[in-house]
């Protein structure tokens, strides 16, 4: 559906990233377990759409129709040859998938297993069809070809597929856009978009003839700017998304009135919705704000929250796979994105992972950790997916590793290299709980090695020479390196420490001081380097005697 968003898109241009939300849930960026694919298309418009079912998902970008499979991989077949399709149905057993297709003002039916167009159904008379509704035999359309300023052609159109030519139905009231449907059940809810009071039209399906059962008044309400509608699966239940009243409100459609919201006015602009899990779940999307956020459907509770700092939802781009969600996006650089999140409905499980702060290269690192479900107990043995990145930003995979029935386990690895090397291990989920994962860091420096060498005995009042080497792993570190040096001097009733003036070490690591003691007794030098990032601290000590001179 081509929806108002101009204003939108003028702020978009500029954006950095999200406006940051009041959830109580905390917000997790795309994680491993979820996916994101570039679709391979660029869009000037938040116009797409998305539709799931039969191990597949469909999505209308332009002039073709995209599917990709539940994993969200692109699996190679298209629709394609189709002018600016908009709105996707797919019916129940997901062997029909059905396009509004704008541009040539028809509804196509397509044939899933060959992704083939069997039937084109004119709709001249109801032009530029938009959104869909699929309930049984019957779909329902939003058409309207008023764009941002509004016309006078829009509406919702029914049309019986048992027919071989089905011939429109009319519901009657003008739209000044094509309007956003919900259909389940006995019951069809008809949502007029960009205005500033969207009245919501309700009607019953279950005979013969819709008959208008009654309406929400969008000024009652305070609905502005509609952009999605979803129902319970037995039409009793409606939820809106709307710029206003900021949050995504819940409709009893038999009494007409509000039952509650899910989530609150500050977070951004409600764009898109959809009731999964039996009901049990509402996956609520925004634009401006966080991108999807899951909401227990009773309770109203947020549950389950993630964001994708560079893109913005597509409006009417949220839909349920079982215990996953796939939404559509499109990032700052127009392209469209598939982003699945994994098992999101699940109870959550929790990863730990404990490594060493540091650790010298050549030498083992071991990683310990634990999984858990909700409940704190172990899932029994279950893979474990490793990720290794290294300080260059390669990132490898590394042998599995499997918990044991306790949930503990332990992986060894030698890093390749020094600087900070980053452990990352996932648990893909099982039926029973959502994936998680956890990562530590270890940093990774070489031993470094100094000396200090020179005189064992000396006479007061005569410059002694003291020499030394730095290496850092077998070789000098950069020239340079900052020797900071102290001497103690002390005899049988007392000791004294001063520090010496520091000193650069020369290409070779080598260094060299010369100093002149001034009383006798027993001289202690320590030469000191701190390290960097890739390399240990060192240090040596040399001893010399020092006596009187014989003047």
């Amino acid at each position: 559906m081509h929806h108002p968003l101009v204003r939108r898109l003028a702020a978009y241009c500029g954006a950095a990233g999200l406006i940051t939300g009041l959830l109580t849930v905390p917000t997790t960026a795309a994680s491993a377990a979820d996916t994101t694919t570039d679709l391979g298309v660029s869009l000037d418009s938040f116009t797409a759409d998305i539709a799931v079912g039969g191990g597949r998902v469909f999505v209308s970008a332009a002039d073709r129709i995209i599917v990709a499979d539940l994993g969200g991989n692109v699996t190679g077949g298209a629709v394609t040859g189709l002018s600016e399709v908009d709105g996707l149905a797919l019916n129940a057993d997901a062997t029909r998938l059905y396009a509004a297709i704008s541009g040539s003002d028809e509804v196509a039916e397509i044939d899933t297993a060959g992704l083939t167009v069997i039937r084109r159904i004119d709709l001249s008379a109801h032009p530029c069809p938009s959104t869909l509704a699929l309930s049984g035999e019957w779909l329902w359309v939003g058409h309207g070809c008023g764009g941002e300023q509004g016309g006078e052609d829009g509406g919702a159109v029914g049309l019986d597929l048992t027919a071989a030519t089905p011939a429109p139905v009319a519901l009657g009231r003008v739209h000044a856009r094509p309007p956003v449907l919900a259909v389940a059940g006995d019951t069809l809810v008809v949502g007029e978009t960009g205005m500033h009071h969207a009245d919501l039209l309700v009607y019953d399906v279950g005979g013969s003839t819709p008959t208008l059962r009654g309406e929400i008044d969008g000024q009652t309400w305070d609905l502005d700017r509609l952009s999605e509608l979803a129902l319970t699966s037995d039409g009793s239940t409606l939820v809106t998304a709307a710029d206003a009243p900021g949050y995504f409100t819940r409709y009893d459609t038999t009494t007409l009135t509000a039952t509650g919201a899910y989530g609150d006015e500050w977070d951004g602009y409600p764009a898109g919705v959809a009731i999964g899990s039996g009901g049990a779940y509402v996956a609520a999307g925004r634009q401006w704000g966080t991108d999807l956020t899951l909401y227990d459907a009773v309770t109203g509770a947020a549950v389950y929250s993630a964001d994708q700092p560079d893109a913005e939802l597509i409006p009417g781009g949220v839909a349920f796979s079982g215990p996953d969600v796939f939404t559509l996006l499109r990032n700052s650089a127009g392209r469209l994105l598939l982003w699945r999140l994994h098992g999101v409905t699940l109870p959550a499980s929790e990863l730990t992972l404990t490594a060493p702060a540091r650790a010298w290269f050549g030498t083992p690192v071991t990683v310990e950790g634990r999984l858990t479900r909700a409940n704190g107990k172990s899932p029994g043995a279950q893979p474990l997916a490793v990720t290794r990145r290294l300080p260059d930003g390669m990132s490898e995979p590394l042998d599995s590793v499997t918990t044991g029935k306790d949930g503990r386990f332990t992986l060894t690895d030698t890093p390749p290299g020094v600087g900070e090397v980053t452990y990352t291990v996932l648990w893909d989920g099982d039926s029973r709980s959502r994936w998680s994962s956890a990562l530590a860091t270890v940093t990774v420096r070489h031993i470094s090695s100094l000396t200090l060498d020179g005189p064992a005995s000396g006479t007061v009042g005569e410059p002694m020479e003291l020499t030394g080497v730095l290496s850092a792993g077998g070789r000098p570190p950069a020239p340079g390196a900052t020797i900071t040096l102290q001497r103690t001097v002390a005899d049988d009733d007392s000791s004294e420490t001063v520090k010496l003036p520091p000193l650069s070490t020369n290409a070779d690591g080598s260094y060299a001081f010369t100093d002149t003691p001034e009383t006798a007794g027993r001289y202690t030098y320590l030469a000191m380097w701190t390290g960097h990032a890739t390399a240990g601290p060192a240090k040596a000590i040399h001893l010399v005697t020092v006596t009187p001179g014989t003047g």
